[in-house]
Order: structure tokens, then C-alpha cells, then sequence
């Protein structure tokens, strides 16, 4: 048994420990950074002590009721180990796994002396509903994010701007002319696919344990296509949030030999109005666009052909993922009836309008190299009654109809340039009334097939072209099928930086209500060139060949067209133009042969 005294002795020399120890059982170990740390997963155990000695392992006493021991892993020097000076120019060391605390069994116990300060972070980006608002007119989501790493390539990840065009049902023929000029290229709808990549951002990698590697030269990134340069005398539009606003208002006037577009016409001179509003979108992922215009034209001589006009559309898109998108488009569009309807021509008051009101919506997945769009659409035509000048009403009820859509197409990745597609499109139209006038059942299942190429040849030739074979079919057995092949095209080919010829073709079977016809097969082709002679001065031609196949009949209609303008860009606001037009149509049956001259100068307010 130990002395009593010896007893006393240590029972005092246990007390003043105790009053000497802070309440939270934290002390530091003099001359050195160590501090030592309750460890309340023993029990029975005492503190843990943190000594700067990174070589040496944690170790606990066998008895279990000593302190334990863990190294403090710092790269600076300190406590009783001082490091030399030259040291310091030397490549810094990265430490250790750090062992695991009883405190926190996730990570090390590290004093917040040798914590080091985390690695500056990238700014957030901002993403609202539609994207962050940084992204240039055409990006489209084909750039990466900035501040945002990918390990994908930019090319894979790119979706088209749209699906495809949407062409929803002509409500007639088209042979009256709406003397307005087009909406300029650079600022017609769809919006092409980007024509370049961003290179990527990149970090170096960070090696644990290593000393850093020297930089490794990269491989040159591909330099983006020449962009070109800012038209003084275009005008830049008015940024309201994420869009950009094109306003302008176009006024012309001019003599047309022949408005109503009939055998032995007569002409009258006219004046034009429109105002226009372009709206474009610069989110960073995703895309939504609209085009209104609404004009009105009038003629001095021929009151009953003045009519308004109307063609508006948004579309647009939702990028769920980098290779998965929502796609959409509304249109509606105004316009003026057929004059040669046979049960009006000659004898209306006013010419009835047509109009056609619609939509659609489809998802574009992309697969690796394939890239397959569907889409789902509806559109609604609806043509108003033809008031007679004897103050009679003829009907336009049983030519009203509703049709239901959808279109899918597959694209194959060739190569950057060239993208090859299958598209397939089914559509059914259901008239109001099941009997027209004439007694027959026009309501109608239609089918094309296309196989073409999208081109993608940055400043050189983007577009598609496509080639395939139409057939409608009509639920009354007296009424033949509409069958034939067909072309549809939109390309754009730089010859110079001055000069730019553009391509288009269009093919449609148009509904109609003469007797003994089924409908009419149109097909359009038009080849347009634009050269700028000056910054401020572009000269305009454009030639054009129409036919329409009368289904039923041997009657084809063989349309001619040519037209030469010019620009004259007088400052980013105003701008005049003047252009003569001559179109012609001959026809096998000649009592349908007509031509019209149409001269007009006009001029564009914008902003």
C-alpha cells in the first residue's frame, strides 16, 4: 500500500491540473502550434494533442488512457523544426491525406493555423427561366456557358435553332401581290444554326500529393470564321431585358398594271403602310423570336382591292439539356381571297379575306450523330363571305377547314458541314361543313416524303435543300388524288463578301372549289442575288418560276417573275428604295393568260 502521505501528495498535484486546464479542455503545448482537443469518442481516453511532426503516424497508448498523438500536416515550418530560408523559392508541396478525427470522422482535424484558403471560384452564372442574359443574337445554345466547364465537345452539343420550318396550309394561291419588301436577310426567320464555336475554358488539373507539372503546350483551337463587319447603316435595335427590338415603318407607292392579277386587268396606282416590329432574343441556352407586320394597301381606281395585311409568328426554344429541347411556333397570317373564285369573281363589292390562325409543338433529341424532331400542329383557315354588288352575300363557309399535323424528321451528323435528314410529314384536313357547294366531300389525308442535306459552311453556303414525293388523298371518290413530286429549299450562298445569291423552293397543294377539281399542285422557285456596290448603296435581283397543276383537268399554269431594285441607305434610320416588277403567267388554257408591271418607291424608318 502506498504511503499516506504519497497519497495526499498526488491527490493535490491532481487538483491543481484541474484548475489549470481551460473549461473546454483545449490547452497548447508551449514552444509549438500544437493544441490538444477533448476526444469524446473514449470514454475512458484522455485529450488528443496535435504536434507539428508530419512524419510521424498517430499513435494511442496501450493502456488506452493516454493522449492521442496525431501529426500536424502543414507545409509551413514551424514549432521546433525550422526550415531553411531557401526553401521558400522552392515548388511548394502538396500535402498528405489528411487522417481522420475523432471529432469529425469525415475530414482531418486540422488546426485553423495550417487551413488553407480554398481555390478562388468561378463567377456564378445566372440562369433565369430562359438562360442567363449574356449570349450574342445568334448563339443559340451552341456556345458553352461561361464560367461553366463541359467535357463534351461544342459541336455535340449545338441544337438546331429550330427543329424545321413550319409551313402551315396556303389558304389560296397567292396571285395577289402585297407590295411590301421582304424582311431583311440577316434578320429573317428561322435563325440559322451558329456558325462557329467559342473555345472552351479550362483549368489545369490539380494533382494531389504531386508537385505540380510544368504547363504542356495545347493544340492551336480552331479559329472561328471571319465575322463581318457592323453595317454603319443598319440599325441596332432597342434592348429591352433579354431581346432586342427591330421597329420600322414602310410606306410606298407606286402603279400596278394589273392588282387583281386577272385576264385584261386594268391598273391603278396604289400606296402601301406597314409597320413593322422584329423581336430577338439573346438568352445564352435557349431562343424565342417574333416577326409582326401589318400593313394595308390602296388602291386609287380599284377601291374593292384594298385590303389589310397580316403575318405574325413567334417561335421558339427550350433547352431541357444539352441534347434534348422543347420547340414551338404561332402564326397567324391575313390576307386577300382568290378574286377568280368562280363563285364571286367579278361581281364582289369587297374582296373577302382569308385567314389562317396556328401552331405547333415537338422535342428534338439528339443521339450521339442522330438527331431526330418531332413536332405536332394544328392550323385553322377560315375565308370571310364575299358581299356581290347587287348587295347579296355569298357564303365561304363550306371552304373553312382545320388541319391537324405532325412532321418528324431524322438527321444524321455527316460531318460539321454536312448534315443529310429524313423528313416525313402526315396531315388531315376536316372542313366545317362535310358538303361544299358543288356537293362533294373535300375533306383530305395528305403525305411527303423528303430526303435532303443541310448545309453548314460558315461564311460560304448554309441552308437545306430537299427533294421528295407528295400525295393527297380526298375522302370523295370523284375528287383525284393530288400526286407529285416536289422541292422545297432555303439557301444562302456568299459568292463575295459583297455579294450573296440566295436560293428557295416551296411545294403545296392548294385547296380550291371549282368544279371537277381536286386541288392544285404549286410549285415555286426563286433565285435572288444582293450586291452591295457601296456600304450604302445594294442593288437587288430576283427571278422566279411558278407552276400550278390543276388536279382533274389538263390545266397548267406556267408563272414567270422578275424583279431588279435598289437600296439606298441614307443613314441607320431611313432608308428608300425603288424596284420594278413584271410578272406573267401562261397557262395552256390562254383565257387564263395575264401579265402585270408594278413600279413603286417607298421608303424605311427604323430604329
Amino acid at each position: 500500500m502506498p504511503r499516506p502521505d504519497g497519497a495526499v501528495a498526488i491527490t493535490a498535484l491532481l487538483v491543481l491540473l484541474i484548475d489549470a486546464a481551460p473549461s473546454y479542455a483545449q490547452t497548447a503545448i508551449q514552444g509549438t502550434q500544437a493544441r490538444a482537443y477533448a476526444d469524446p469518442g473514449a470514454f475512458d481516453g484522455g485529450p488528443v494533442v496535435v504536434v507539428p511532426n508530419r512524419k510521424r503516424q498517430p499513435a494511442r497508448p496501450a493502456n488506452g488512457n493516454g493522449p492521442l498523438v496525431i501529426p500536424q500536416m502543414i507545409v509551413a515550418p514551424g514549432g521546433n523544426e525550422p526550415e531553411p530560408k531557401a526553401a521558400a523559392t522552392q515548388p511548394e508541396e502538396r500535402p498528405q491525406a489528411r487522417p481522420k478525427s475523432p471529432i469529425d470522422p469525415g475530414a482531418g482535424a486540422l488546426p485553423q493555423a495550417a487551413r488553407r484558403e480554398p481555390a478562388p471560384r468561378l463567377a456564378p452564372v445566372r440562369n433565369g427561366f430562359f438562360g442567363a442574359p449574356s449570349a450574342g443574337l445568334l448563339v443559340g445554345g451552341c456556345l458553352s456557358t461561361p464560367g461553366r466547364l463541359s467535357t463534351t465537345n461544342v459541336p455535340n452539343r449545338c441544337l438546331d435553332a429550330l427543329a424545321f420550318a413550319v409551313s402551315p396550309p396556303p389558304a389560296t394561291r397567292g396571285v395577289l401581290p402585297r407590295n411590301l419588301p421582304p424582311i431583311p436577310r440577316q434578320d429573317a426567320q428561322p435563325i440559322p444554326p451558329v456558325l462557329a464555336d467559342k473555345p472552351k475554358m479550362r483549368l489545369p488539373p490539380v494533382n494531389r500529393g504531386q508537385k505540380p507539372q510544368e504547363p504542356q503546350p495545347q493544340a492551336p483551337q480552331p479559329q472561328a470564321p471571319p465575322m463581318m463587319e457592323e453595317d454603319p447603316f443598319e440599325p441596332k435595335g432597342i434592348t429591352v431585358g433579354n431581346f432586342i427590338l427591330k421597329p420600322a415603318f414602310e410606306m410606298s407607292s407606286g402603279f400596278d398594271t394589273n392588282p387583281g392579277r386577272v385576264p385584261q386587268g386594268k391598273g391603278s396606282a396604289f400606296v402601301s403602310v406597314a409597320p413593322v416590329l422584329l423581336v430577338r432574343s439573346q438568352f445564352e441556352r435557349h431562343l424565342l423570336n417574333a416577326d409582326v407586320r401589318v400593313g394595308y394597301i390602296d388602291y386609287a381606281k380599284l377601291r374593292q382591292l384594298s385590303r389589310p395585311t397580316v403575318d405574325a409568328k413567334v417561335n421558339g426554344r427550350y433547352d431541357i439539356t444539352d441534347t434534348f429541347a422543347l420547340n414551338g411556333e404561332g402564326h397567324v397570317a391575313v390576307d386577300a381571297d382568290d378574286p377568280g373564285t368562280p363563285r364571286f369573281a367579278g361581281r364582289f363589292a369587297r374582296i373577302p379575306l382569308a385567314s389562317t390562325v396556328g401552331g405547333s409543338a415537338g422535342v428534338t433529341k439528339r443521339f450521339e450523330e442522330v438527331e431526330v424532331s418531332t413536332k405536332a400542329a394544328i392550323d385553322r383557315v377560315a375565308f370571310q363571305n364575299a358581299p356581290l354588288i347587287d348587295g347579296q352575300i355569298v357564303s365561304n363557309a363550306d371552304r373553312n377547314f382545320v388541319q391537324y399535323g405532325s412532321q418528324s424528321r431524322i438527321t444524321y451528323n455527316l460531318t460539321p458541314e454536312i448534315r443529310p435528314f429524313v423528313d416525313v410529314a402526315v396531315d388531315r384536313r376536316v372542313h366545317d361543313i362535310a358538303v361544299d357547294a358543288e356537293g362533294l366531300r373535300r375533306d383530305s389525308t395528305g403525305t411527303a416524303v423528303e430526303a435532303g442535306v443541310t448545309f453548314n459552311y460558315a461564311d460560304k453556303l448554309t441552308g437545306d435543300v430537299a427533294v421528295g414525293y407528295l400525295t393527297r388523298r380526298y375522302q370523295d371518290p370523284m375528287l383525284k388524288p393530288v400526286n407529285g413530286f416536289i422541292a422545297d429549299a432555303n439557301l444562302t450562298w456568299q459568292f463575295a463578301k459583297e455579294t450573296a445569291v440566295q436560293f428557295g423552293a416551296k411545294s403545296q397543294v392548294v385547296e380550291i372549289t371549282e368544279p371537277g377539281i381536286s386541288g392544285v399542285l404549286k410549285r415555286d422557285v426563286t433565285v435572288g442575288v444582293e450586291h452591295q456596290f457601296e456600304p450604302w448603296l445594294v442593288g437587288t435581283f430576283l427571278a422566279g418560276y411558278g407552276q400550278d397543276a390543276f388536279t382533274g383537268t389538263t390545266r397548267v399554269d406556267n408563272r414567270y417573275l422578275v424583279e431588279v431594285g435598289m437600296l439606298y441607305k441614307f443613314s441607320r434610320l431611313l432608308q428608300l428604295r425603288a424596284s420594278v416588277r413584271h410578272e406573267a403567267t401562261r397557262s395552256n388554257f390562254r383565257e387564263n393568260d395575264l401579265s402585270a408591271t408594278v413600279v413603286q418607291v417607298g421608303a424605311r424608318v427604323q430604329y
